[in-house]
């Protein structure tokens, strides 16, 4: 079983195949809990007694080694392959995933609403070995206080009752997970992947399987086959009905987690007879190295990417690496410490040498530890000093790109810088001579200023700001909607004074101006839609993400219409074309060995993923502007990551501050047409 399961995963990470491959990892945590709780409650119940520090000898001697140098190896990785700010997040992750907290690392990045469809961490993976180390943190110990509490009905003969009693406790818990799991996944769904709360009950179910060993051996020989084989092809099922779209954890992951109790169940005290697919010599040899291959395969999926582009020669050699990897960690190894006398203290057991039998293995752990989290520090002081060298040289490009462009109808405006070289025949797009503003290491980063002080976050009261000029005779703009809208300020802001506009923004997350608004933006979007129809604007300028659902745009149109009656000109810009995860990794992959981000680029068809519900507004609201900037993001079949030497996006959805400075021009332009001036008219 931990060869499907670590396959499956495997399969999913590198082909996108099969879509609920993922579910290899929930597999994993029912038989972590079978066989973690067995090993407790046999030693519980041989001995009379549960020695904490022989089970979490046995925890780091399996998990540690191999734990450690996959990150100390993907860090290092990181630092040479990844742009200085990436890999400074690469550092962080490690630094979590060495004391068990990269799930809560990866719960907080993922809600991270301006990194959304970036590239992945390398150690992402390190989320259910988090959650499992949480679980075994506190495990043990309420299960020698429920064997304490129950301790009179081994005096009575009644030993089965401290089972049940054990059985009951876990039983309650699963039921508590699996409750809370259900609520999260619905309200929360990242939190719920990753949070230890909504995994429990996986684990768990494992657990109750352990418990109930005593009765799970009465199950008739006839009937073991069947539930075998119902089992496995629960599993089966859940790797092709469950994908990224349903409800996950809860209750979906019942499916593979009900179906691999079965399979466990059904040979649980007895040989695995007449099951060629688990018991074949390739099955067990992935049995027995799912762990090694768990822990390298992502890290190289991920940092491959960034030597060769996906295909072919990308996918053999991330498969033989991986493969490779984990044969040598596993041969030379990992087997080797597991099977060593590295922390086993032969010391006599008396009192006298109760510190040398404590002492040896906690100081020995101790130092492995420390100097695993020593080599990450130094790497982390190495990825700070170039962080710094990088920033300080962004701050400098910045300022020549303030001036190449610091008035916009300046004649010594750079015509190919950024977004003009789109249209004009007579720029390239990527001149190797010139350096990249923003650079490879901080596009990531390179956001609006306001993006703080002017954007509402979720479920919170309306922020709102004002720029440009103020006399009595501006022209007054209103800008609603999402991130799109904080996205397209740098240009706005650009056109001012010149246009004398008055600028007020009205920006939510993830929020729109819509009738009935999305509940978590009821206050922010109703306040702005009040404050739209007390005081009327000149224009009102919307800018979303494409929902692409029909609903949406009449939902739109009904914010709309009252906007309009109120003497409101009405105008939206269409979305921006994203960027793919290709794209992305192509503009560090090819600063290796040479400059070639003009090759980068994401294919029109994957550009534009859903249909725009603004402009399908935009066509039925009479009189709506719409202001199309595609020819500036995209020819007829490809969207350039770099264009007039400027990276496009900041994200997969967002463009950068720099390239949207570079769009004033269009979007001057448009706003003109919308108030109903002439682009020409002396202003």
């Amino acid at each position: 079983m931990r060869a499907i399961a670590v396959l499956t995963v495997f399969a999913n990470h590198l082909f996108d195949w099969p879509s609920g491959g993922f579910i290899g990892v929930d597999v994993f945590f029912v038989l972590s809990g079978f066989f973690i709780t067995g090993i407790l409650v046999k030693e519980r119940t041989k001995r009379r007694k549960l020695s904490f520090k022989n089970f979490y000898i046995r925890r780091v001697k399996r998990i540690l080694p191999s734990a450690l140098l996959v990150l100390v190896a993907t860090v290092v990785g990181a630092h040479y392959l990844f742009p200085a700010a990436r890999a400074k997040e690469t550092l962080l992750d490690a630094l979590y995933a060495a004391i068990f907290g990269a799930n809560i690392r990866f719960e907080a990045v993922g809600t991270d609403y301006f990194q959304e469809n970036m590239p992945p961490s390398p150690l992402q993976h390190y989320w259910s070995l988090s959650i499992e180390e949480q679980f075994y943190f506190v495990w043990p110990a309420l299960l020698v206080v429920i064997f304490g509490l129950t301790r009179g009905f081994r005096r009575t003969g009644k030993g089965w009752a401290r089972h049940l009693a054990l059985f009951t406790a876990m039983a309650g818990i699963v039921a508590t997970s699996f409750v809370w799991a259900m609520h999260l996944s619905a309200s929360d769904p990242n939190q719920a992947y990753f949070s230890t709360f909504t995994r429990v009950w996986e684990l768990g179910v494992g657990a109750l399987l352990a418990i109930a060993g005593a009765w799970l051996v009465r199950i008739p020989a006839a009937v073991r086959p069947v539930l075998a084989y119902l089992g496995l092809a629960g599993v089966a099922a859940s790797l092709f009905v469950i994908d990224p779209t349903v409800q996950f954890p809860a209750p979906w992951a019942a499916l593979p987690v009900l179906s691999t109790a079965l399979v466990v169940a059904s040979f649980h005290g007895v040989e695995v007879r007449r099951m060629p697919l688990l018991t074949n010599r390739v099955a067990r040899y992935f049995g027995d190295t799912s762990y090694t291959l768990y822990l390298w395969h992502w890290p190289v999926i991920i940092l491959l990417v960034s030597v060769l582009p996906r295909g072919p020669l990308y996918i053999g050699a991330a498969i033989a690496i991986s493969l490779g990897l984990t044969a040598l960690t596993y041969r030379f190894y990992e087997d080797p410490i597991r099977k060593s006398d590295w922390l086993l203290d032969k010391a006599d057991e008396s009192r006298r040498n109760v510190f040398l039998t404590w002492g040896r293995p906690v100081w020995t752990t101790i130092g492995a530890f420390a100097a695993a989290v020593i080599v990450l520090s130094i790497l982390g002081i190495q990825h700070a000093d170039k962080n710094s060298v990088v920033q300080n040289e962004l701050t400098g490009a910045q300022e020549e790109s303030q001036l190449a462009f610091a008035s916009p109808h300046d004649e010594k405006v750079n015509p190919c810088f950024g977004a003009p070289a789109m249209l004009n025949p007579n720029c390239k797009l990527r001149n190797p001579d010139v350096a990249l503003l923003p650079s490879v290491d901080n596009f990531a980063k390179d956001e609006p200023r306001e993006l703080d002080r002017c954007f509402t976050p979720k479920a919170a009261k309306l922020r709102t700001c004002s720029f440009g000029y103020d006399g009595a005779d501006a022209k007054r703009i209103a800008l609603v909607g999402d991130s799109k809208g904080i996205f397209l300020l740098p240009a706005l802001q650009k056109v001012l004074h010149s246009n004398k506009w008055n600028l007020t923004t009205y920006l939510g997350k993830a929020c729109a101006l819509m009738i009935p608004a999305k509940d978590e933006c009821q206050e922010s979007m109703g306040e702005a839609e009040k404050q739209l129809l007390a005081h009327p604007y000149d224009l009102v300028i919307f800018a979303n993400i494409s929902y692409g659902v029909e609903q949406q745009a009449l939902r739109h149109q009904k914010a709309m219409e009252p906007l309009v009656r109120a003497g409101s000109r009405l105008a939206v810009v269409a979305d921006n074309a994203v960027s793919s995860e290709e794209a992305i990794a192509c503009l560090t992959r090819v600063t290796i060995g040479g400059d070639r981000t003009g090759e980068c680029a994401t294919p029109r068809s994957e550009a534009f993923p859903k249909p725009d519900t603004l402009v399908a507004a935009a066509q039925i609201v009479p009189g709506t502007t719409v202001i199309d900037l595609t020819p500036y993001y995209c020819n007829a079949d490809r969207c350039p990551a770099v264009i007039g030497d400027v990276i496009v996006h900041y994200d997969a959805t967002h463009i950068s501050a720099t390239y949207s400075r570079t769009l004033w021009q269009p979007i001057e332009e448009g706003v003109l047409r919308a108030l109903g001036t002439p682009v020409n008219a002396p202003r």
